[in-house]
């Protein structure tokens, strides 16, 4: 049963709408828009979400983002203070911690604050014992896990008693010392249970952790049926040899892990990206669990992502338009929120540099399509005097280019191959570079 939280806010942020996204995959980290708000004269925004669990939300407004859990039935009182670094539109984002105001001391953020905190003081005064007096290193991390066990325990909440339980496996179970923990002895504490904890970060960052180059890892049999089962891209002989080893044993995990393989293997380079493409493929079609089918839909999206010297698919952009007939000049292209007070103080500069380039470069803008806008919104699209088109938030554009902030440029050359993402803006950055520079490099013979 979904329940309502309230979370209410001060923005110092210098923009006029706040967008929510929760965190729905913790392999692929993908965000999904899940509110906007609208900030208000006073700086103050609302939003109210239905929430089931807990869930990590993200808000995001002009360059920047700050983060935190939410439970159901809460009402939280936050501020976003003003960023103390400048953020140029070169850079695509820029993390801001919040403030929390009368968090409850049962909520969820007041816990993992607290635990971290204490956590952080206690592993530092361990480890600097670590190379002088290994005994008392020993005996101060066996105190640290018993003490850490004695106090969290009696915690009910499942979310959180994981989230500290597989923290200290991130620590100090990790440290390499004489009489730690085997690989063994890491599994049958941590891993063995049937349930994977898709919803906790902690537990997939120590799962990705522990089957990390798991591939040359394994017993020679099992490896040569699974390189076999690669070859082929069979997906059952590749789950049937996986679940022979004695830290993976059952199909669920074997399904887990060779998610985890094609997503290291992706970005190490060590299987065919085809092959890779076809096995995940598989895995979103055939897999009986819906956690599989998804974060395997989520990696080929993730590996869809545009990357410098790559062509550009032919976004749709209009019912008339597709990017394709760009093609011949250099695309420009401008990402712009009407509402964004950083995009709007960009566009006289955009305008002078269209006057002076626009002959050898084509701009573009793309912004967020709704259903109205204000008559000042509305104003600032009508001063972009060159195309422009409104773009559903679900199109694919936005994730193939990474495009999560506002305003922000992105430069293709006249095949439309990725030159520079994000581009230099057309006001200067803290070196004082603008992408006029770029653009009269490029013009000359």
């Amino acid at each position: 049963i979904q329940s309502q939280t309230l979370l209410r806010g001060i923005s110092n942020w210098k923009t006029a709408e706040i967008r929510a996204y929760s965190v729905t995959d913790f392999v692929t980290e993908t965000e999904v828009e899940i509110g906007r708000a609208k900030v208000g004269s006073d700086s103050i925004f609302e939003f109210k979400f239905l929430t089931k669990d807990i869930e990590k939300v993200i808000l995001r407004g002009a360059n920047y983002y700050a983060w935190l859990y939410i439970q159901p039935k809460t009402t939280y009182f936050i501020e976003l203070p003003e960023p103390t670094e400048y953020v140029s539109s070169m850079e695509r984002d820029k993390e801001v911690e919040m403030l929390f105001y009368r968090l409850d001391s049962s909520d969820i953020n007041y816990k993992i604050l607290g635990f971290e905190a204490w956590m952080d003081e206690s592993i530092a005064e361990i480890y600097q014992l670590k190379d002088i007096h290994p005994e008392q290193f020993i005996a101060k991390v066996r105190s640290f896990k018993q003490e850490t066990a004695f106090v969290y325990n009696q915690f009910e909440t499942p979310f959180f008693f994981n989230y500290v339980k597989y923290s200290v496996g991130l620590s100090v179970d990790n440290f390499n010392i004489i009489g730690g923990p085997s690989k063994q002895d890491k599994f049958d504490f941590y891993l063995s249970e049937d349930s994977i904890l898709y919803k906790n970060p902690k537990y997939m960052e120590y799962a990705e952790s522990f089957y990390e180059k798991y591939l040359y890892q394994l017993d020679k049999e099992i490896k040569t049926k699974v390189e076999a089962a690669l070859r082929k891209g069979s997906f059952d002989e590749l789950s049937s040899a996986l679940q022979e080893d004695a830290h993976i044993q059952t199909k669920s995990r074997a399904e887990f892990v060779s998610l985890l393989i094609c997503k290291e293997a992706y970005y190490q380079g060590y299987l065919d990206r085809p092959l890779i493409y076809d096995l995940l493929s598989t895995i979103k079609k055939e897999s009986v669990i819906a956690d599989h089918q998804r974060i395997a839909n989520e990696l080929l999206s993730l590996f869809k992502q545009m990357q410098i010297g790559m062509q550009a698919p032919d976004y749709v952009l209009s019912d008339t338009k597709h990017f394709y007939q760009y093609k011949g000049k250099w695309v420009y292209l401008h990402v712009f929120d009407p509402s964004n007070e950083r995009c709007i103080t960009e566009i006289s500069a955009l305008k002078k540099l269209e006057l002076s380039y626009g002959k050898s470069f084509r701009f573009v803008s793309i912004y967020p399509s709704k259903e109205a806008y204000t008559k000042s919104e509305q104003r600032n699209l009508d001063a972009l005097t060159w195309d422009k088109f409104p773009i559903d938030q679900n199109h694919e554009i936005w994730k193939s280019l990474q495009l999560t902030s506002y305003p922000m440029y992105v430069l293709f050359d006249s095949n439309l191959v990725l030159h520079s993402s994000p581009a230099l803006s057309p006001t200067p950055n803290g070196k004082y570079e603008t992408i006029e520079k770029v653009f009269r490099t490029l013009e000359r013979p």
